[in-house]
């Protein structure tokens, strides 16, 4: 999802801990270091996310001013995964079993030698057919220490935040109302009241 254009529908985190000296120096070399790299069809991974330049997936060359806006840093999470369809896949198997059948003259293929076929045609499906690419939006708000992230998807902020975490070596705390207030300015008064309130069930069922 876009912070550029479409619908501007985000999920809000505050930044734990202090920016290091020098920060836009280390943080370009860790942003760099964790730049997307494109799966490859002969390696085990099904799936992997890493950053990239706002709005252009597929530019993963993360220059200075591709990531520091005045005050914002700017990223695109990018996550790609292999997602081959089970009907195609499984007709490539079996035609991969019939042939291997042929070849060797026998009724049945053992559990290994079906394994083996499987993760030969896995490899061949992958090289014909791209991987998934799914990109969302970040801007970090180097001033107020909030995050704006482009998804509301509990995998996707999941994975963002690891990678985020890993990358800065800062904490991401989702926004809700009392990390809202605690950042604002509570009293000793004000955190034990917090502490004792107690969900309510607005909510009745009809008999």
């Amino acid at each position: 999802m876009s912070a550029l254009k479409g619908s501007l529908s985000y999920t809000r985190f505050f930044v734990n801990g202090e920016l290091p000296a020098d920060f836009r120096g280390k943080f370009g070399k860790a942003i760099r270091l964790r730049a997307m790299k494109p799966l490859s069809p002969d390696e085990e991974a099904m799936e992997r996310s890493g950053w990239c330049v706002m709005a252009e997936p597929f530019e993963t060359e993360l220059a200075h001013g591709d990531v520091f806006w005045n005050e914002f840093v700017n990223l695109g999470f990018r996550t790609d995964k292999w997602a081959i369809p089970g009907p195609l896949l499984r007709s490539k198997v079996k035609e991969a079993e019939t042939a291997a059948l042929a070849r060797k003259g026998r009724e049945r293929l053992t559990r290994t030698e079906k394994n083996e076929l499987k993760e030969l045609v896995v490899k061949k499906l992958r090289r014909q057919l791209p991987p998934v690419t799914r990109t969302y939006d970040l801007s970090w708000s180097l001033d107020d220490g909030l995050v704006r992230f482009f998804s509301h998807a509990d995998r996707t902020i999941a994975g963002m935040r690891e990678l985020f975490e890993r990358t800065f070596g800062l904490e991401l705390v989702a926004e809700a109302p009392y990390t809202l207030a605690a950042r604002l300015g509570l009293s000793r008064a004000d955190e034990g009241t917090w502490q004792a309130l107690e969900e309510s069930n607005l909510f009745q069922e009809t008999p």
